[in-house]
């Protein structure tokens, strides 16, 4: 009986393990805008989203801002 408990809680880290891994890897989804000193758009980064993944313009900077999801960019 002990190793059934013990089977059950490994078996009970794995599924919240993958369950975690599953959520953080749809979070990678999404676009990185580019952005001046100025605040204006200069270049765009889409990544996750199959056919939709481009660059753009200048994606060197570090001033940037990720929205999240794989809307149509254009």
């Amino acid at each position: 009986m002990r190793r059934i408990g013990l089977f059950a809680a490994v078996c009970a880290v794995a599924l919240a393990g993958a369950a975690s891994f599953a959520a953080a890897a749809n979070s990678w989804q999404g676009t990185w805008t580019y952005y001046n000193a100025e605040g204006a758009v200069i270049g765009g980064w889409t990544a996750g989203c199959g056919s939709d993944d481009k660059r753009w313009g200048d994606t060197s900077g570090s001033n940037k801002r990720f929205s999240q999801g794989c809307a149509s960019q254009e």
